[in-house]
């Protein structure tokens, strides 16, 4: 977000669009927020989260290509719960795809969902949303991604903060002189450029301009194969 990195003077990202904002510190949970950059705005944009469990939800999101807006703490919804009294409930994420369709989640640790009952009142909640609001709602929980589903994400949004654009060309090159599969140490290798490479393959990774096992952690041992023509 420096001159040297985008080419012209610093902006600061944008303010989150939560409805709903919580103390800054917390004994009980980890707050805090993200910057990203959504494909729905040219702009970068905080987002917020109240736990570790949603700043790992937040990151997987991000990594996904089909989610192009996220909006962090959307206005409330209300509905009866479970002895038809009003109720209220605010999803922690509205994802919004790029087939437009629009996905509430809630996120919520195993244990606190069955102790609480969340998970029952969350199949009400889930029931009564409105599609003028959300065409679907999900209940997310720690089981809901994998530890190496988490690392990659976690490693494409430090690499996606820093633009690298003889990178992105160098290891595209190689991309398209690719035939059979290779591995992504192979590619690196290829470029001369070690880390920076590294960088942008796994961008490139996740950008679907090459494939490779996402369940498993993304390293140069990784095999990668080009998208078969349709």
């Amino acid at each position: 977000m420096y001159d040297d990195d985008f080419g012209g003077p610093y902006v600061p990202p944008e303010r989150t669009r939560a409805t709903r904002m919580f103390p800054a510190r917390s004994r009980a949970s980890g707050r805090g927020f993200i910057i990203a950059k959504l494909r729905a705005s040219a702009a970068w944009r905080q987002l917020i989260f109240e736990s570790h469990l949603e700043r790992k939800c937040l990151l997987v999101l991000l990594s996904q290509r089909a989610v192009v807006d996220i909006w962090d703490q959307p206005p409330q919804i209300t509905y009866r719960n479970q002895i038809s009294r009003p109720a209220s409930h605010t999803f922690d994420f509205l994802v919004t795809l790029e087939d437009g369709r629009r996905i509430a989640i809630a996120v919520k640790p195993d244990r606190l969902a069955q102790r609480n009952g969340f998970d029952r009142e969350f199949a009400l909640i889930k029931a009564q949303t409105a599609k003028q609001f959300a065409d679907d709602a999900l209940l997310v929980t720690d089981g809901s991604f994998s530890a190496a589903e988490v690392r990659n994400a976690e490693l494409l949004h430090m690499f996606r903060q820093t633009e690298d654009a003889e990178a992105d060309a160098a290891v595209q090159q190689i991309f398209r002189g690719i035939n059979c599969e290779t591995s992504f140490g192979q590619v690196v290798a290829a470029t001369g450029l070690q880390g920076r490479a590294f960088r942008a393959g796994f961008k490139a990774i996740f950008d679907g301009i090459v494939l490779t096992d996402l369940s498993l952690p993304v390293t140069e041992a990784s095999m990668l194969a080009m998208p078969e023509v349709r």
